[in-house]
């Protein structure tokens, strides 16, 4: 799995409420697909990465794909290395503003919940993508270290959700960056094997949900 959450001496230091807020909604620094054209070879780059593999994910067939010029690609993203580095970043953006829109009610751990939902559902309706972030789905891509620090927006949002969960005595004392982790890990673990077709359990869905409530039962204050 890529890792994207910086080493300690890398993290961004903790912020007030507004600022973390501020920052889940706005768009990464080295975000792409900012024009129709960009979009349209992000698209068909995730859609040649899911129905043909790796191997298919050149400038050319990407370009051709998209109907544009292989020119494209090179005066966007300077080949094929900026091309899924912009499918990474792209999806931790959306994975970030999907995160970021769910409500907040007054129950912080069924917030949590719900946060763990939407995560499921970003990633099975976004296999491509969810397998560049996570997967090494292209072996020869290593995101850089901005690259990581973008991409860690996503989880800084867990962690807001988590200490809030925690200042409101809903989620036992704790770091809530090691906390965030353990929720992270287990949804990630869950929606690994679902997409990998690998399992036991008939209803896949009911058992995400069983599984991640009795996670956050374990971590409820009081």
């Amino acid at each position: 799995m890529t890792p994207v959450t910086p080493p300690p001496h890398e993290r961004r230091p903790a912020e007030g409420a507004a600022a973390s807020d501020a920052r889940a909604s706005a768009p990464s620094r080295r975000r792409a697909g900012s024009d129709g054209v960009e979009r349209a070879l992000l698209a068909a780059a995730a859609r040649l990465l899911t129905e043909e593999g790796p191997e298919a994910l050149s400038v050319r067939r990407v370009a051709a794909e998209a109907g544009v010029s292989a020119m494209g690609v090179y005066s966007r993203f300077g080949g094929k290395q900026g091309l899924v580095e912009a499918l990474f970043l792209d999806g931790f953006a959306r994975l970030q503003q999907v995160l970021a829109a769910v409500p907040r009610t007054g129950d912080p751990v069924e917030d949590l919940l719900e946060g763990s939902r939407r995560y499921r559902r970003f990633a099975l309706e976004s296999p491509a993508a969810y397998a560049v972030m996570f997967s090494r789905a292209i072996p020869e891509f290593v995101p850089s270290a901005p690259c990581k620090l973008d991409a860690a927006g996503a989880f800084e949002v867990l962690v807001d959700a988590v200490r809030r969960g925690i200042d409101a005595g809903a989620l036992r004392p704790g770091d809530p960056v090691d906390i965030a982790e353990g929720i992270w890990a287990t949804c990630h673990g869950l929606v690994s094997l679902e997409l990998a077709g690998m399992g036991f359990v008939p209803d896949r869905e009911a058992h995400f949900e069983a599984t991640n409530a009795a996670l956050l039962r374990g971590l409820r204050g009081g």
